[in-house]
Formats: C-alpha cells, sequence, structure tokens
C-alpha cells in the first residue's frame, strides 16, 4: 500500500501539460503527413483527394501520437519513477 498522499495539484499540472504535449505532438504529426503528401501525392492525385488525405492524415497523427505518447510515458514513470512524485499507487 502507497503511504504517500495523493497532491491533487501535482496531478492536475501534470494531466494538463501531458494534454498539451499529446495535442502539440499531434499537429506536428499532422504537418508532417500533410508535407509528406504534398510532396509525394498532390502531383499525382486529383484535388479532390485532398478531403480523404487531410482524414487518413488526421487519424493517422492521433494514432501516431497516441503510441508515442504511451511510449514516452511509461519511459518517464520508469525513468524519474512518476508515480511516487505525484503520490499515485503502483500498477
Amino acid at each position: 500500500m502507497n503511504k504517500t498522499p495523493v497532491n491533487k495539484g501535482k496531478v492536475v499540472l501534470f494531466v494538463l501539460g501531458a494534454t498539451i504535449a499529446n495535442l502539440a505532438l499531434m499537429v506536428v504529426c499532422f504537418v508532417l503527413l500533410m508535407l509528406l503528401y504534398s510532396a509525394l501525392l498532390s502531383k499525382i492525385l486529383p484535388p479532390e483527394s485532398l478531403v480523404w488525405a487531410i482524414a487518413v492524415a488526421f487519424l493517422l497523427a492521433l494514432v501516431i501520437s497516441t503510441l508515442v505518447y504511451r511510449q514516452l510515458l511509461k519511459f518517464l514513470r520508469a525513468r524519474y519513477h512518476l508515480d511516487e512524485y505525484l503520490g499515485l499507487k503502483k500498477k
């Protein structure tokens, strides 16, 4: 049993910071995917395919940012013992 009390202020700040970082990562992934589309496929495909490219890029950015976020969180939890720092129970 973890005897460290939960510091709700730290947890709230961590969740807000992690959410902002995840959204920033998603935006970066989306921009990179759209640049990749622009460089490779925009000259080959008709202009009507841009809608599909945006949708696919958005979904891929969402998946990529989620996977990177999970791996980064796992690394940070192991390296810096975030569970103890935030006063959370270990899994």
